[in-house]
């Protein structure tokens, strides 16, 4: 998402854009952004105005649930604002309205070749904000005025009509800035932890995939798959990611009728994957079966547990290092105890160095799990097989 500096990154983005297009088709032209009743005084001799005359909230946005948030976690959605503009052309001398128009086309040329604000575009003309790491594009969309409301406009502005076309840039998404909360996870579920039991009764001619286990597994980790068909040829595992690609073949350890084991890569990067069995038949051919999810689980390394002093500002600033490294793109969050902590830091490059800022840090001892899109670090396993929280992934504050 992004900070509550997004507007002004939005309106000087804008600027960036229509004052290089302005720029080549009539030399000299200045864009500005003031309230239409300031524009006359002390204007250049050429410019276009850009004013963001109102703002509102998109009611479908607002309804969706708070982003990264899981099951049994709290959090506040983001503000999701529409901004709508008004381009207004501003010439004096001789032709002053043929080169007002000319400034009209310019900007909206444009704009049409810039439907979406890039995010290198925004992260050059808005430094100071967050916005351009905000997954969803905004757009921009010529919106018709009637005459009626042009003419309420103008004289909301106190100032002499002049021929403009309104905008709007969708969707700004601003995050809340009251903190979520991310409980810690259930550590056993029914009689040793086996949950509830299902036995699909499948059958038939094609191989079918009907469980990957465990559903977060580590790198370098086994899985064990179970299904129907696995006889029917050379077994092989492929992994798919939507964002680093793949696919990534792991032939089979052992296979069976109705199971296979496979081994993880210990470099296979952490996050979701889709997990499919691949059986290649004595004569060539090939079948798949349906793609199920498997989450590849982080880990924290380096000296653990953290140790953190409370700064003047009440806050704590952490650094870990993971394995495997995170990906450019990846959604990583730190949670403490039970905060959900964003990167301070956006990173462009594989890293597995990562720096928190914990705004309203508490002294004592707090358990760190590490989300790598919606994948946690693993607990840890005592020596009767029980789930339990790892003693060294905590952090101390001072």
């Amino acid at each position: 998402m992004s900070d509550s500096f997004a507007v002004a990154a939005v309106t000087d983005t804008l600027r960036a854009i229509l004052q290089g297009a302005v720029g080549r088709q009539v030399p000299g032209a200045v864009v500005t952004a003031r309230p239409p009743d300031e524009v006359t005084a002390d204007r250049p001799t050429a410019a276009l105005n850009v004013f963001l005359y109102r703002t509102s909230v998109d009611g479908s946005w607002r309804n969706l649930d708070p982003a990264g948030t899981r099951p049994g976690e709290t959090g506040r959605p983001a503000v999701p604002l529409v901004l709508h503009y008004l381009l207004t052309p501003y010439a004096s001398g001789d032709g002053e309205e043929s080169t007002a128009h000319r400034i009209l086309g310019a900007a909206m040329v444009a704009l049409h070749d810039h439907a979406e604000l890039g995010p290198e575009e925004i992260r050059r003309a808005a430094p100071f904000s967050d916005l351009h790491l905000q997954p969803e594009p905004v757009r921009l969309t010529p919106v018709t005025v009637s005459t009626d409301d042009i003419s309420k406009l103008w004289t909301a502005f106190q100032s002499q009509y002049r021929t403009s076309v309104a905008y709007e840039a969708r969707i700004v998404l601003i995050d809340s800035s009251l903190p979520g909360r991310a409980p810690l996870p259930v550590l056993a579920r029914g009689d040793q932890d086996r949950g509830s039991e299902a036995a699909p009764n499948i059958a038939g001619p094609l191989p079918t995939l009907t469980a990957v286990l465990p559903g977060n597994v580590r790198p370098g980790g086994e899985l064990t798959v179970t299904g129907t068909g696995f006889d029917g040829g050379d077994a092989l595992l492929r992994l798919t990611h939507p964002l680093l690609g793949g696919p990534v073949d792991l032939p089979a350890q052992v296979a069976g009728v109705t199971e296979a084991r496979f081994g993880l890569p210990e470099d296979l990067a952490a996050g979701i994957w889709s997990a499919a069995v691949v059986l290649t038949a004595p004569d060539g051919t090939r079948q798949a079966t349906r793609a199920l999810q498997v989450g590849v689980a982080p880990r924290l390394t380096g000296p653990l547990p953290l140790t953190a002093e409370l700064g003047g500002d009440g806050s704590a600033r952490l650094e870990v290092r993971c394995t495997p490294p995170v990906q450019p793109g990846q959604r990583v969050q730190l949670i403490v105890g039970d905060h959900p902590l964003d990167p301070q830091d956006a990173f462009v490059n594989t890293t597995d160095r990562l720096r928190f800022r914990w705004p309203d840090a508490r002294p004592g001892r707090h358990a760190l799990r590490l989300r790598v899109d919606d994948v946690e670090s693993p607990l840890a396993v005592d020596a009767a097989g029980r789930p339990e929280f790892p003693t060294d992934a905590a952090v101390v504050v001072a």
